[in-house]
């Protein structure tokens, strides 16, 4: 029997970062617009829009015995347990970094779990479990 725990993630949900989230767009869009004209403005929309693609999408996270697997619209990304040393409880959910000490290199070679509306303490528990699992393994 495998253990799985998953849950989905839209952190657009929230009224009140939504409501943040479309005015800065909109004003910064027509703040463009006037400064720069109607091309700029649409690039400008774009690259704003695609670099907060995680933030109106859904994500859905599947922690089980082999790894994590993060399912993104466009793309699905799998990771072992194996690449993991370290784990941080943050505000808004956990992070995994492959190194055991913090590092510069955290913010891009770690992944962040974004958890809403779900029991935090469990899936901390479920992810030292199978880092400490993998570590004994190889040893």
């Amino acid at each position: 029997m495998s253990n799985q725990i998953s849950w989905k993630v839209l952190p657009a949900r929230d009224k009140k970062k939504f409501l943040i989230f479309f005015v800065t767009v909109f004003g910064f869009t027509i703040l463009v617009f006037f400064v720069a004209g109607v091309y700029w403005a649409l690039f400008s929309l774009v690259v704003l829009l695609a670099s907060l693609f995680q933030f109106y999408t859904p994500t859905e996270y599947i922690l089980d015995d082999d790894g994590i697997t993060i399912k993104r619209p466009l793309y699905t990304m799998k990771k072992d347990w194996s690449e993991f040393r370290r784990v941080v409880e943050t505000q808004s959910g956990i992070f995994l970094s492959p190194f055991s000490r913090p590092s510069r290199l955290d913010s891009f070679r770690g992944v962040h779990l974004l958890i809403q509306n779900r029991e935090k303490q469990e899936v901390i528990e479920f992810i030292k479990r199978k880092i400490q699992y993998d570590d004994q393994r190889k040893n």
